[in-house]
């Protein structure tokens, strides 16, 4: 997996080039970046159903079967432990 271009510092440069997860020949400018996943989630739809959201921040798609060790190491993950599936959510 690609580095993190990301964080909820907001500490990045705008003009930074960010590959999209839909098609790996698109180079993105980060300040557009949110923008173009909307867009090409819809033209790449085949695609975007193999992907997850990361729950820490939206920008991140991932597979859906690697998405447990990106929210793992997710930079963005605050608290590890919320999404590890130890939490119950009330539900005993």
């Amino acid at each position: 997996m690609a580095p993190c271009a990301f964080s909820c510092a907001g500490v990045m440069d705008p003009e930074r080039l960010v590959q999209c997860p839909y098609d790996k020949n698109h180079q993105i400018r980060a300040c557009r970046f949110p923008y173009h996943l909307s867009k090409c989630r819809e033209n790449n739809k085949k695609i975007a159903q193999e992907l997850a959201t990361c729950p820490y921040n939206a920008r991140h798609r991932v597979l859906k079967h690697k998405l447990k060790l990106h929210i793992s190491t997710c930079p963005d993950n605050s608290e590890p432990e919320l999404f590890s599936g130890k939490l119950t959510w009330g539900i005993v």
